[in-house]
């Protein structure tokens, strides 16, 4: 892995991080059967794919091109066909982006944020938290 990220990369790899948390929690050891009748997972799973496909849309290109193993313009598509289609959505697409591929994203994003917490926690304050549209001071 390459330390060649920006300070703005590094708060979208984080937001993209929590966000496929956030839906591989809110889907938990459900079946897709289970999923398919449960309109309150699937607004929860949808919204969390749809902050995640934003965050990656802010990444920069250089980023992206570095992790070329990720189809980031797939993902980021995820939260347009979320977002413009939501009355129409194929759960069973939802549930294997789910399943399938948000392992792949972590396991390409999960690096950055763990190397950035050790350089950074020695000499920032660990509670100077940046906002997600700011930039870093």
């Amino acid at each position: 892995m390459d330390t060649a990220y920006s300070d703005r990369d590094l708060i979208h790899i984080i937001a993209i991080i929590r966000a496929l948390h956030d839906a591989q929690r809110f889907l938990g050891d459900m079946t897709l059967e289970e999923f398919e009748t449960d309109d309150e997972k699937q607004n929860a799973v949808a919204m969390a794919f749809a902050r995640c496909g934003e965050h990656v849309k802010r990444l920069s290109e250089e980023f992206r091109r570095h992790e070329s193993s990720i189809e980031w313009r797939k993902v980021a598509g995820m939260r347009d066909w979320i977002t413009h289609n939501y009355d129409g959505l194929d759960f069973e697409t939802l549930y294997h982006a789910v399943i399938d591929q948000a392992p792949q994203v972590l396991d390409v994003l999960l690096p950055y944020a763990d190397q950035a917490s050790n350089e950074r926690i020695q000499v920032a304050d660990p509670f100077d938290v940046p906002n997600i549209d700011e930039t870093p001071r």
